[in-house]
């Protein structure tokens, strides 16, 4: 894996254009990752190694961001949730975030007493120790750990859309049947914090195509609602580790057969072995 790949890899997660550049410092790299900007009005992840065991990823502001990081104090309240699931996500993965506004440490156990006005925006996330025994490894580390670090950021930003579209389904007859996908479907930064919680298994069957189908099926899945948007009262907050799961597309498809869908467990009880 080089840079390309992470590019690669970041724009099927998140479905935008990233920038990624790679240079050394003491003979280890420094990957910077960021969405395309050529106004420079955003922002970059840089990536850095200490001694093959020490991991740092830092929150670098373009030099045009201020509007940018006004614009993440003015984050809904599901938006601010997200950031924090990511910060629990690093958290249980033994990572440390230090994470500061206008100079104050965060208070993520409170979202509602956040400053009202941001001006000044620091995010440092921390994992040692990390194994690093070829140098082959740097890439795979960064690419797996800036795509978190990337999806706890865009959780408070505008960048990435997140509205109601129309997807084809199907034909009958000579007419395209048209259903509506959820928002909450479409949020790559849901799928990323269930799929980064969950990993890429199906939950139901086991398959994983990357297993199955080689570099074809990298990170290729499905990720089901356990409960059915339709069910969920108006402002539900959805947990992305608590209410999504990752399946495969046959298991997703026979999980609808009935309305309400059949639980993973009862589907799994159905599994003839």
């Amino acid at each position: 894996m080089d840079g390309t790949d992470i590019k690669r890899s970041l724009e099927m997660e998140y479905d935008i254009p990233f920038t990624v550049s790679k240079s050394f410092d003491n003979s280890e790299p420094i990957f910077m990752i960021g969405p395309e900007d050529e106004s420079k009005e955003l922002f970059l992840i840089r990536i850095s190694f200490r001694n093959r065991v020490r991991l740092y990823m830092d929150f670098i502001p373009q030099k045009y961001s201020a509007t940018f990081i006004e614009s993440m104090s003015r984050q809904p309240d599901e938006n601010r949730q997200r950031f924090i699931s990511y910060a629990e996500l690093f958290s249980s993965m033994g990572a440390k975030c230090n994470i500061s506004v206008n100079g104050v440490p965060l208070n993520l156990k409170d979202k509602n007493v956040w400053p009202g006005n941001w001006n000044d925006f620091r995010l440092r996330v921390t994992k040692m120790p990390i194994d690093v025994e070829e140098d082959c490894q740097y890439s795979e580390i960064a690419n797996m750990w800036g795509s978190l670090m990337m999806g706890m950021v865009l959780s408070l930003a505008d960048i990435v859309p997140i509205e109601h579209e129309e997807s084809v389904v199907g034909y009958s007859e000579g007419d395209i049947h048209r259903i509506e996908v959820n928002k909450y479907e479409r949020n790559p930064l849901n799928r990323k914090l269930c799929l980064a919680a969950k990993g890429y298994d199906c939950v139901i069957c086991g398959m994983n195509f990357e297993k199955r189908y080689g570099e074809i099926g990298y990170r290729f899945i499905h990720v089901h609602h356990i409960v059915p948007i339709s069910k969920l009262e108006s402002g539900y907050i959805i947990n992305p580790v608590e209410d999504l799961v990752p399946v495969c597309p046959n298991c997703h498809s026979m999980l609808h057969r009935k309305d309400p869908p059949y639980s993973p467990e009862e589907l799994s009880d159905m599994i003839i072995t």
